[in-house]
């Protein structure tokens, strides 16, 4: 198993990098969040990675943190979400909102992403809900235990505003990297990520 690359960064694109490992390039499919925070071509970058190996084919997947390679891994693990599912999941919502959406069974949410219909939706909830309790996440290094809802809350606030719900994550992960505590209310989340909406 590889756990993480090291290396430079020879290439970027939305659905995949291309690391340089002391001579060896390594393909390795990202989702687009791990595209954002992956830093420049010709950087020094660090991907946590999952290899699956099928019968004619191996795909390297990479993410810009291990909480974005646990919940990629537990996806995967939910009958009928293959990789490029599980990749559309984490570009279209951060890792704190989608397991608030597994923790609250929000299976309508799940539905409005790429790929996800009703029935997967509900056995995303079904089979994940109880392994989510026990597996701990951090968002800049705070707890996300009671945070789900809060984060939750200021992407529709800021999706009602107008901005999609990309630019919103962004704006939400950008915010909680300049500083964790911006996620004491709905109110103070919005407040800090609108001055990171781009």
């Amino acid at each position: 198993m590889i756990y993480s690359l090291r290396g430079k960064l020879a290439d970027k694109t939305p659905t995949a990098i291309i690391v340089d490992v002391n001579g060896m390039a390594y393909e390795v499919n990202v989702p687009v969040s791990t595209f954002d925070a992956i830093g420049k071509i010709g950087e020094d970058v660090r991907v946590f990675t999952v290899l699956i190996v099928r019968e004619d084919d191996m795909q390297l997947y990479g993410f810009a943190t291990e909480d974005e390679r646990k919940l990629f891994k537990l996806l995967t693990s939910v009958s009928g979400i293959g990789p490029k599912t599980a990749l559309g999941l984490l570009s279209s919502a951060g890792v704190g909102e989608i397991y608030g959406f597994i923790a609250t069974s929000n299976s309508q949410a799940l539905m409005a992403m790429p790929g996800v219909g009703r029935k997967t939706a509900e056995r995303v909830v079904l089979e994940l809900r109880d392994k989510i309790q026990r597996v701990e996440m951090s968002v800049s290094g705070e707890a996300l235990e009671g945070k789900e809802e809060i984060r939750s809350g200021a992407v529709e606030a800021l999706v009602a505003l107008g901005y999609s719900r990309l630019q919103c994550e962004r704006a939400i992960r950008e915010a909680l990297k300049l500083d964790p505590l911006s996620a004491k209310s709905v109110e103070d989340l919005v407040r800090a990520a609108l001055k990171e909406v781009k």
